[in-house]
């Protein structure tokens, strides 16, 4: 009898995690209401970005009908109007129709690119149209010339979009699309915002800077980048 107490609930969520697989026949992906298009040049105030590609490594691993939006953003000084380091990288992944081969949580995927000691916690963002939104901050390192002095440190930021709703939560995500597909049979396409640079190293900036940029690119940018309309949450 103990036997079974102890088997049922990891059957009862194995079961759960192998409804995300029932997908209804002929049922298009729902849009997420994260914004594809990402503001360029000088559009985002304060602030100039540039399109940049998905790697060639992210096309073969993720799913063919995977969907990628990238930029690389600078803080303008108000005075003497030059770029201010560092670079914040700005990524958006739209999953496809089968979400396991198509976003994946940077827990996951940095440490597969060499990324050592994150730490990770959530954390409160205000965004500059009176909304909070929390999202998953991560600290990491990469070790360069396996010298300790040499490593960069890197800050990232991730939030998960649907088509109405908002998680930081992996299981929340999960959860929320299995219930989506299974109850109202509704597919919904994922988008994945991370933003995030580095810090350290060989550079001269800390990791307070490198934080405060990232806090106010986000206020500026996933406040105008969401359909807040559609969202429930």
């Amino acid at each position: 009898m103990s036997l079974l107490r102890n088997l049922l609930p990891p059957i009862i969520i194995a079961l759960l995690f192998s409804l995300i697989f029932v997908v209804p026949e002929d049922v298009s992906l729902l849009p997420s209401a994260a914004k594809p298009d990402l503001p360029l040049g000088t559009e985002l105030d304060g602030w100039t970005g540039i399109k940049t590609q998905e790697s060639e490594k992210e096309r073969i691993l993720l799913a063919d009908d995977t969907v990628f939006s990238k930029g690389l953003y600078n803080h303008i000084n108000p005075f003497t109007y030059a770029k201010e380091e560092p670079s914040i990288s700005v990524s958006i992944v739209y999953s496809g129709s089968d979400l396991n081969n198509s976003i994946h949580r940077p827990e996951r995927c940095l440490p597969s690119q060499g990324h050592v000691n994150l730490i990770c916690q959530d954390s409160d963002i205000p965004l500059d149209d009176g909304r909070t939104l929390t999202f998953r901050r991560i600290n990491s390192q990469l070790p360069i010339d396996k010298n300790p002095k040499n490593s960069l440190r890197y800050i990232h930021y991730y939030v998960f979009v649907s088509n109405n709703f908002v998680t930081n939560s992996h299981l929340t995500r999960t959860l929320r699309d299995i219930y989506d597909r299974v109850v109202t049979g509704r597919v919904q396409r994922w988008a994945y915002i991370q933003i995030g640079t580095h810090w350290g190293g060989s550079t001269d900036i800390t990791e307070e800077q490198a934080d405060s940029l990232l806090r106010a690119l986000i206020s500026k940018l996933v406040s105008r980048q969401i359909d807040w309309q559609s969202i429930e949450n």
